[in-house]
């Protein structure tokens, strides 16, 4: 009779939400092969749907519940009703940022897009010379050379993490960058989060990713979140987001082995490089 009084009250609730009382949120898409949605904000609820990579979902709202969970609206083809669960945030990405601000310039009023995809790295641009550089960054406390290729590198903080900065330059012509983020945390599962925070940030520079992806490569923590960051440590796990115009190439990985993370965005200047 439990069961039966369980399977009522989810019958009763779907279709509640299915009605025109379903407020409208903002998107997010799987990035996970697949993922389930859960009936509460725990692995040991029901499951109510299980959606593919690419699925859209609405966000009931953008806050986290227990840090790793959010809540979301899902038009689900099999039942025909719309359903509410939770689902892990590290499974989705956001497809949502603020688009358009207003700046004054003088007399004139000027509509420009905030997150318009910049073809730069921090102050600097591709092709600019290591004295150019030099005068933007300061002076670099290491430098070196090989395979034809001449790297300068920083040690400074993005957004709050401590990371090596390097600069690389083919011709004295800049070509390629890097952020490598140094910073340390107790436990794996925390790199994770600053994943996530570097990929906002980057979303916020450069608009949406034209790729995300979480790619498993062995299963045995699949099942188990709490073990998602030493996963990445063993080489199990690896993250991904790609932004990419004809300008230039972001690549920000989080990855691993040997019982080490490596978290760290790459940028190419796709025609200085040619």
């Amino acid at each position: 009779m439990a069961v039966l009084r369980n399977i009522f009250f989810i019958i009763i609730f779907f279709s509640f939400l299915s009605g025109p009382l379903l407020p409208s949120g903002k998107k997010i898409r799987v990035i996970a092969e697949k993922a389930n949605i859960y009936f509460k904000a725990d692995k040991t609820s029901l499951i109510v749907e299980t959606v593919a990579k690419g699925t859209i979902l609405t966000l009931q709202d953008i806050g986290k519940v227990k840090k790793i969970w959010l809540k979301v609206y899902y038009a689900s083809e099999e039942s025909g009703m719309t359903i509410s669960g939770y689902i892990l945030d590290a499974l989705v990405e956001k497809l949502f940022v603020v688009t358009k601000i207003v700046t004054i310039k003088g007399k004139d009023e000027i509509r420009e897009d905030k997150y318009k995809f910049k073809n730069y790295f921090r102050e600097t641009r591709w092709g600019m010379s290591k004295n150019q550089v030099f005068e933007l960054e300061g002076e670099s406390f290491h430098q070196e050379k090989s395979y034809g290729l001449e790297t300068i590198r920083y040690r400074k903080k993005a957004i709050g993490i401590e990371c090596s900065i390097e600069f690389i330059f083919a011709g004295n012509k800049l070509i390629k960058t890097k952020y490598i983020f140094l910073g340390k945390h107790k436990h794996e599962s925390q790199y994770i989060g600053d994943y996530k925070k570097i990929k906002d940030w980057l979303t916020q520079m450069h608009g949406m990713p034209v790729g995300s992806n979480v790619t498993w490569r062995n299963d045995l923590y699949k099942d188990d979140y709490s073990n998602w960051g030493l996963a990445v440590s063993l080489g199990h796990l690896e993250y991904s987001s790609l932004w990419k115009n004809k300008e230039m190439e972001i690549f920000l990985t989080l990855s691993g082995g040997n019982n080490k993370l490596s978290l760290r965005a790459e940028y190419k200047g796709l025609r200085i490089k040619k």
